[in-house]
């Protein structure tokens, strides 16, 4: 990269990476010094600039706690100093990536590798490939979700549920064909935070009877690749398809005694392998009960309960992050788990679920029928000291919501030593 944009030195510092300095020969260690100070300045906020020094021109970009630098000749062109940015971008995005990438460079070689890391692979070969973005959606048992993501892509998309009836998620689903410039392939709600409405290509991965996933590509125009390139990038999709056929069958055997079969949520006992997974961090605990729902059945009958237990199960997943748990562990009793979030957040996240649902469109045999629900929230360390007293509190706190007169949110009290804090 210093050779490619003839600078004199380049930096790179940040954590979880080495960091490096590489300069040619006769580079003044006072400014070597400087440039390390303002890297490390700039390494507190994401972004690029340019500034003067005595020694050239220093073009810098900074991205989550990592910052590098080039050191151009002080008559570098505007053009020139554009391509260092964009290098140097591209840098810091591997940079952060590595650890990812050696985890999937590990998998490999095994005959168990996770879904998640062949999604992995095909991205980035696909995009080392086409030079573009890619993403790789497969089903789920509670939805289409993205499983994998290249290195120009946003990786904070990861794990999430796309928006149902999206091109991705039909084309995964094997309800559409592939499609050619689609500008909004995961779903408007999807928070994809780099991608506008750049038109992307979409195709099926096939599977034996049914499509095992579907990749978007952001390919100019949304079009899919042409000449020579379109033979190797079919041929490198079908070849993922045993090996993603063989990861799901093994996936879904594994969660098979842990879900609920009508949501595809996790059940009790799964909520309970999750919860156990968390470490020192804390977490908060909601829970959450259809109102009146035995009426609802009475009435309309169990069809239309099941329907509305699916309803609201979708509308769960849909407000959470990819590492927040959902799960069914009642007949219309749900609970989600929130590691890592306090007991405010908790708070946050069960009031937005409840006026959601308020305003939802749920509709039996084509007539909108009301629905609502009462939260009970608590939260480890500010109303439990363990995390085995958080399940307790919750269900007293839903208890008090239902007494209050439903379609509310109640909070566990705080704990003696938090209100002394």
């Amino acid at each position: 990269m210093l050779r490619a944009n003839g600078a004199h030195a380049a930096w790179l510092l940040g954590p979880g990476t080495q960091e490096a300095a590489v300069a040619a020969e006769g580079l003044a260690e006072e400014l070597d010094r400087a440039v390390h100070a303002r890297l490390d300045q700039q390494r507190s906020g994401d972004g690029q600039g340019i500034e003067r020094l005595e020694g050239g021109t220093l073009v810098y970009a900074s991205l989550e706690g990592r910052a590098a630098g080039m050191l151009l000749g002080a008559e570098s062109s505007t053009g020139e100093r554009a391509q260092a940015q964009r290098d140097l971008a591209r840098l810091l995005d591997y940079d952060r990536w590595r650890p990812v990438l050696a985890e999937v460079t590990k998998q490999q070689e095994r005959t168990d590798e996770p879904v998640e890391s062949i999604a992995l692979r095909l991205s980035h070969q696909l995009e080392r490939m086409t030079g573009v973005e890619v993403c790789v959606a497969v089903p789920h048992a509670t939805g289409v979700r993205v499983a994998g993501v290249s290195l120009r892509s946003d990786r904070r998309l990861l794990g999430t549920l796309l928006e149902r009836g999206s091109v991705l998620d039909r084309v995964a689903l094997g309800k559409a064909e592939a499609m050619a410039g689609v500008p909004n392939p995961l779903g408007k709600t999807t928070p994809d935070r780099r991608r506008g409405a750049d038109p992307a290509f979409v195709c099926p991965i096939p599977g034996d009877r049914t499509p095992l996933g579907a990749v978007a590509l952001w390919t100019p125009g949304g079009g899919e690749p042409t000449g020579p390139l379109l033979a190797d990038f079919r041929r490198a999709i079908e070849a993922s398809g045993p090996r993603l056929q063989n990861a799901i069958e093994r996936r879904d055997l594994a969660e098979a005694a842990l879900r609920d079969p009508l949501t595809g949520l996790l059940n009790r006992q799964g909520l309970d392998e999750a919860c156990g997974l968390v470490g020192t961090t804390g977490a908060t605990l909601i829970y959450a009960d259809l109102d009146h729902f035995k009426a609802l059945n009475d009435e309309l009958g169990h069809p239309a309960g099941d329907s509305a237990l699916l309803h609201v199960s979708r509308l769960l997943l849909s407000a959470v992050r990819a590492q927040d748990v959902v799960a069914r562990i009642g007949g219309e009793e749900f609970a989600i788990w929130l590691p890592g979030a306090p007991l405010a957040r908790g708070r946050e996240v069960a009031e937005r679920i409840r006026q959601a649902l308020a305003w939802s469109d749920w509709q039996w045999q084509g007539k909108r029928r009301p629905l609502s629900a009462s939260f009970g929230v608590a939260a480890w360390p500010e109303t439990s000291s363990t995390r085995e007293g958080l399940p307790s509190q919750a269900d007293a706190a839903l208890y008090e919501a239902k007494r209050g007169g439903r379609d509310r949110v109640a909070l566990a009290p705080l704990s003696q030593k938090t209100e002394d804090a």
